[in-house]
C-alpha cells in the first residue's frame, strides 16, 4: 500500500505542475489581483467534487478497468506506465495529456494481468469520446465565444473593465469547480480504490479528507513547477492578454463541467489549449504559431498508444510477477 500511496502522491503532484502550470497562466492574465483569484480557483477545486458529484472519480476507480478484481500491484504498475510516460515526454520536450497516460497505464497493465475481459469497454469508450470531444468542442466553443465576447466588449468599451473584473473572480472559481469535479477526482478516485483494495473502507467513496489531501498535494506541485508551465502557455501560440482569457476560461468551465456531469474524465489542460487555439484561429494572428499547434495534436495522439505500450512492458518486467 505504501509504493501506490507514494505513486498516487507523484502522479497528483505532477498534475499540479501541469495542470496547474496552465490555471496559472489564465490567471496570471486575468488582469486582477493574482493571489486572490488563485484562492478563488483553490476554493473552487474543493468545493467541486461535492457539489458536482464524484462520477468521474468512479469512472476512473471502477469504469475502465476492474481494479478491484485484481491485487494492488496492478494499480502500482499502472500508476509507473502512467509516470514513464509523462517522464518520456517530458524527456523529449512534447507536450503530453495526464489523462491520456492514466488511462492508457490503466489499460495496458489491467488487459495484460487480468485480461482483456477486465477492461470496462463502455467505461473506456466513453471516456476516450468524452477526451475527443472536449478537444473539438474547446477548439469551436472557444471561437465562436471570442466573437461573441469580441462585440461584447466593444459595446461596453470603457466600462468593459467594471463589468470584466469582477467576471474573472467569478470565472476563476468556476473554473477550479470544473477541475476539481473533473481532472483531480482522477487521483481521488484511484485513492478510493485503493482503500477498498486494501479493505480499509467497506466500499467506493469519496471523503472530504481526500478531496483536501488531493488538493494539497496539487498545490505543492503546481507551487514547485507551475510558474515555468504558465510561462510557456502565455506565449505558447501567441501573445496571451486578459481580453483573451474570458473567452478561454469560460469555454473550459462549460465543456469540463458537462463532461464532470456525464461522467466523461476529460483534460482541463486539453481543452484550455484547444480554447485558446480556438481564439487566436478567430483573431487570424500571424503569430499563431501552427507549427506548435501541430506539435500538440501530434502528442495527444500519440499518448494513449505510448502509454498502452508503456504499460504492458512494465506488466511483463520480472519484479512485476
Amino acid at each position: 500500500m505504501a509504493l501506490a500511496f507514494v505513486l498516487l502522491l507523484i502522479f497528483q503532484g505532477i498534475s499540479g505542475w501541469n495542470d496547474g502550470g496552465n490555471l496559472m497562466g489564465l490567471v496570471e492574465h486575468a488582469g486582477n489581483k493574482w493571489r486572490l483569484t488563485f484562492a478563488l480557483l483553490l476554493v473552487g477545486m474543493i468545493v467541486g467534487p461535492f457539489v458536482f458529484g464524484a462520477r468521474v472519480a468512479d469512472t476512473i476507480g471502477n469504469n475502465i478497468i476492474h481494479l478491484q478484481s485484481g491485487d494492488i500491484s496492478v494499480l502500482n504498475l499502472a500508476l509507473m506506465a502512467t509516470l514513464l510516460t509523462l517522464v518520456f515526454s517530458w524527456l523529449a520536450r512534447v507536450p503530453t495529456s495526464t489523462s491520456l497516460a492514466l488511462v492508457g497505464g490503466l489499460i495496458g497493465v489491467g488487459g495484460y494481468r487480468l485480461g482483456l475481459h477486465s477492461i470496462r469497454w463502455h467505461g473506456l469508450w466513453m471516456t476516450l469520446l468524452a477526451i475527443v470531444i472536449s478537444v473539438t468542442l474547446g477548439f469551436l466553443a472557444g471561437e465562436f465565444l471570442y466573437k461573441i465576447e469580441r462585440r461584447i466588449r466593444q459595446t461596453l468599451q470603457s466600462k468593459w473593465d467594471r463589468f470584466w473584473i469582477p467576471l474573472s473572480y467569478v470565472l476563476s472559481f468556476l473554473q477550479g469547480m470544473a477541475y476539481g469535479a473533473n481532472d483531480a477526482e482522477k487521483a481521488i478516485g484511484l485513492a478510493a480504490t485503493l482503500l477498498v483494495i486494501e479493505r480499509i473502507t467497506p466500499g467506493f467513496r469519496i471523503t472530504p479528507g481526500l478531496v483536501l489531501g488531493s488538493t494539497f498535494v496539487w498545490l505543492i506541485g503546481a507551487l514547485l513547477g507551475g510558474g515555468r508551465i504558465a510561462q510557456t502557455i502565455s506565449h505558447a501560440f501567441y501573445e496571451l492578454k486578459p481580453k483573451h482569457v474570458a473567452t478561454i476560461q469560460f469555454t473550459s468551465v462549460l465543456v469540463v463541467m458537462g463532461a464532470a456531469l456525464l461522467g466523461g474524465p476529460v483534460s482541463t489542460t486539453q481543452t484550455i489549449d484547444s480554447a485558446l487555439i480556438g481564439v487566436g484561429h478567430d483573431l487570424r494572428h500571424h503569430h499563431l504559431n501552427r507549427a506548435k499547434v501541430t506539435r500538440l495534436y501530434t502528442a495527444w495522439i500519440l499518448t494513449l498508444p505510448v502509454s498502452i505500450l508503456l504499460g504492458i512492458v512494465v506488466a511483463m518486467l520480472p519484479f512485476a510477477k
